[in-house]
């Protein structure tokens, strides 16, 4: 990696960094963030930065210094054009913050979106206390959460404090490696400063510290190829401080999608798919990560430069000169996936130039520019391979498989084959009652490592070649990259210099014994196990349900997120607001999902989630703790957006007996998450509902199901043996009622009527008359609850009337079995 590339990424993540302690310090030292900066970096930092020559050193203090100055230096000016196109706005002398730094906490930028047909906001504001990210502790994720602001009250010195003991604690190792330094910083400030808002001047402090250094960091190394002209970069600087920003090109904005992901992952037999599947999820979202570290060594880019990788897709900036190798980068690695794969999976990337002006708030084109990114690399997607295809006829278009009698494998279906030198091997263990191939088993282990190991670690450099037997290892290590999960014992023992260490699903850093930590990484990993540690299969879960034995298959993904994005941040949108809004949705998903199953399956024994990643999730297994998550993860998301109309979620829930195939289960409740899309609520408004098992609904009155559902249980099954009760043949009566609705709807909603439909519709009205009759004939003990009931049913027109049939069906679930 080239020089000049770290000294600015670490300039541009370290301009900003006197606002964090200018907020610990405010009662006592009141000097400018810039001069606190420069002097915490100068004690505390530059004496560890040993790979920078002294000048350099230096240089880099005066760079934090006068980054609101007019420094000489063209790093330093290159610190300053960066600042001002992360924050999107013409900067005039910010002497100091108005308001009060030490007492403004980071606001909500979830809970101010608002799409253009959705009623607004609550006008009250939402705040995030300021503390590290979360940890091991599920308590820790109350934090993601907003408060009302007036509640919020930031401990900004103990937060700084932790921030010190962070840096002082890293092992000494990563200070000897520039890449490993900037991977630590920026897993540091990523704990600790994404909360912490970038600048209280402003109306609303909605951009993270965190956020707006990163992308300072990023565009610095971007403008980094400007600085041979140094005419054109001070007229640059020039133009930023007046009301317009350059025309000129500036970075290359490049955009990543695995393409193939729903047959890869739902395209396998049922038996034994549930063991095989959490490590083909898992397995998706390496590749990802794969596919940018390659890019990064091959375009020597330092870690600054990836904005996004969360759920198969990923967003880098880089140094215009990158466009002339992003071709045959794009083929190299159609190469390996084809290798791999055959036509199975493929990587869409393209890019796009993204000029000065495009960064200015109120004059920019940032968000028409991420617009046509999306746009090419759809484009990209239904060409794939293209540049490739002509060398690859025989395994993208066929014949397909070698015919004879040669082992096949019983989860994926591929045959035993050698594909140069790559040997998928096929084979069926005395303890196994399936075929399964290298690859499948493969993904198998690594499900269960997931769920058992803490760490894993990253062996960066490795020769970028495919052979022996094939396994997901040897799909990224055709990209350049080792990777393998240990467990502290198995680490310790494992470990060589120079590997990347991470650890999941905590905010440490601190060394394990005495190696190196340099990052942490949440991975949705909520996966049920066996008391003698094998997962437990789906068979297992639906015999354990309550109730009726079945497990169930849950889809849902938020409603509009590209919307969100291009127009919910209105004339606020900046890359550093892009990017908050991106890692706080990625928090969600990558991170507290799996705390939110632990609190709905405590016992790990009936909950699998499978995907969860950018804005979406696969979860199965038993039905009633499936359902019950699926209200928790609405309710959650609402409360993650300070019950904001514009941020909403649609889900899909699928029922199915022990061994039905999972691909099939995937598919229908897909399907019924499709069918919540295309719920129209009666303000005319789409989306935002519940795929109830193939009835689509409103959260609303899927809510009031789940109240009465449970009211109704007890009445059937009451916890107190002299409580009221009521017969299970009650819930028949009301099936039936619900059918003779069902069917009056129908008929009243044709245009014409035969005389016997007439007939029949006189008939079916008498369905609520049959409704209070049922009602008033159960025991008297029964009526206060049911007649409350009944009133609900009927209340505004009878409206919840077609609510009846699911209700019951529901229960009859729910009591079904003893």
């Amino acid at each position: 990696m080239k020089a000049d590339r770290i000294f600015l990424a670490l300039a541009g993540l370290l301009h900003d960094i006197g606002k964090f302690r200018q907020r610990a310090r405010w009662g006592a030292d009141r000097r400018p963030h810039e001069e606190q900066g420069a002097e915490w970096v100068a004690e505390r930092l530059a004496p560890n930065l040993t790979f920078l020559p002294p000048e350099d050193r230096r240089r880099l203090i005066e760079a934090i210094r006068e980054h609101h100055g007019t420094p000489y230096d063209r790093d330093a000016i290159a610190v300053i054009l960066a600042d001002r196109l992360a924050s999107g706005e013409r900067v005039q002398r910010e002497d100091e913050e108005r308001g009060d730094p030490a007492r403004d906490p980071m606001r909500s930028l979830l809970a101010a979106l608002r799409l253009p047909d959705r009623p607004l906001p609550e006008p009250s504001a939402w705040a995030y206390a300021a503390v590290p990210l979360p940890g091991a502790s599920p308590d820790s994720w109350k934090a993601l959460f907003p408060q009302p602001v007036n509640s919020v009250r930031p401990d900004y010195r103990a937060l700084w404090e932790a921030f010190e003991e962070g840096i002082t604690g890293l092992a000494p190792e990563i200070w000897q490696d520039p890449e490993a330094t900037l991977i630590a910083l920026l897993a540091l400030l990523r704990c600790f400063a994404w909360s912490i808002p970038a600048a209280t001047y402003r109306d609303e402090p909605d951009v993270s510290l965190y956020d707006h250094l990163r992308v300072t960091a990023a565009l610095a190394v971007c403008l980094g190829e400007l600085l041979e002209d140094n005419e054109a970069l001070r007229r640059f600087a020039e133009e930023t401080r007046s009301e317009r920003f350059p025309e000129e090109p500036v970075a290359l904005l490049i955009g990543g999608d695995v393409s193939g992901i729903q047959r890869f992952l739902y395209a396998i037999s049922s038996e034994g798919a549930a063991k095989s599947l959490r490590g083909r999820s898992a397995y998706l979202s390496l590749l990802t990560d794969g596919v940018v570290e390659f890019l990064l060594n091959e375009l020597h880019l330092p870690p600054t430069q990836v904005l996004y990788r969360s759920g198969g897709h990923f967003y880098l900036l880089a140094p215009l000169s990158a466009r002339e190798r992003l071709p045959d980068l794009r083929d190299r690695l159609d190469e390996t996936l084809i290798q791999a794969h055959g036509g199975d999976l493929a990587i869409a990337i393209e890019a796009v130039v993204l000029n000065g002006r495009d960064f200015h708030l109120k004059e920019g084109n940032l968000p028409e520019r991420w617009a046509a990114l999306s746009r090419q690399l759809g484009e990209r997607k239904a060409r794939r391979f293209h540049g490739v295809i002509a060398r690859h006829y025989d395994r993208l278009i066929g014949p397909f498989g070698g015919g004879g009698e040669r082992p096949r494998c019983e989860i994926c279906h591929a045959e035993e084959e050698r594909i140069g030198p790559i040997h998928r091997s096929v084979e069926r263990r005395e303890e196994e009652t399936v075929s399964k191939c290298s690859l499948c088993r493969s993904f198998e282990e690594l499900g269960s490592m997931l769920a058992r190991r803490s760490v894993y670690q990253i062996r960066r450099r490795c020769p970028p070649e495919m052979r022996g037997t094939f396994t997901w290892r040897t799909v990224l290590r055709g990209m350049g990259l080792e990777l393998q999960f240990y467990d502290e014992v198995e680490l310790r023992n494992r470990f060589q210099p120079g590997d990347r260490v991470i650890r999941i699903n905590a905010a440490d850093l601190s060394p394990v014994g005495r190696i190196p930590v340099h990052d942490f990484q949440y991975l949705p990993t909520f996966t049920p196990l066996e008391p003698d540690g094998t997962i437990v299969d789906l068979n297992r879960m639906a015999e354990t349900s309550r109730g009726i034995r079945a497990w169930a298959c849950l889809r849902m993904d938020m409603d509009h997120l590209g919307r969100l994005f291009r127009f919910g941040l209105g004339e606020r949108y900046s890359l550093s607001r892009v990017s908050t809004l991106s890692h706080l949705i990625a928090l969600f998903f990558e991170g507290y999902l799996r705390v939110l199953c632990e609190q709905v399956d405590p016992e790990r024994r009936h909950l699998y989630l499978i995907y969860s990643g950018g804005d979406d999730l696969l979860l199965v297994g038993s039905w009633d703790r499936v359902l019950e998550a699926a209200f928790r993860i609405r309710e959650d998301l609402r409360r993650f957006a300070a019950g904001n109309p514009s941020v909403t979620l649609s889900g899909g829930i699928s029922l199915h007996p022990a061994r039905f195939p999972l691909y099939q289960a995937a598919a229908e409740a897909h399907a019924h998450l499709e069918e919540a899309k295309a719920f129209r609520h009666p303000d005319g408004h789409l989306k935002d509902a519940f795929g109830f098992f193939g009835v689509p609904l409103s959260w609303e009155d899927a809510a009031w199901m789940r109240q009465w559902a449970e009211e109704l249980f007890r009445l059937i099954r009451p916890p107190d043996p002299q409580g009221p009760r009521v017969a299970r043949n009650f819930l028949h009566r009301l099936m039936e009622i619900a059918s003779f609705q069902q069917k009056e709807g129908h008929l009243s909603r044709a245009a014409r009527l035969q005389l016997d439909e007439m007939i029949q519709l006189v008939g079916f009205h008498r369905a609520r008359w049959r409704l209070v009759y049922t009602l008033a004939r159960q025991p008297s003990a029964a009526q206060p609850i049911l007649r409350r009931f009944q009133e609900e049913l009927l209340a505004e027109g009878g409206k919840r009337l077609r609510l009846l049939g699911p209700l019951a069906r529901w229960v009859e679930w729910m009591t079904r079995g003893g």
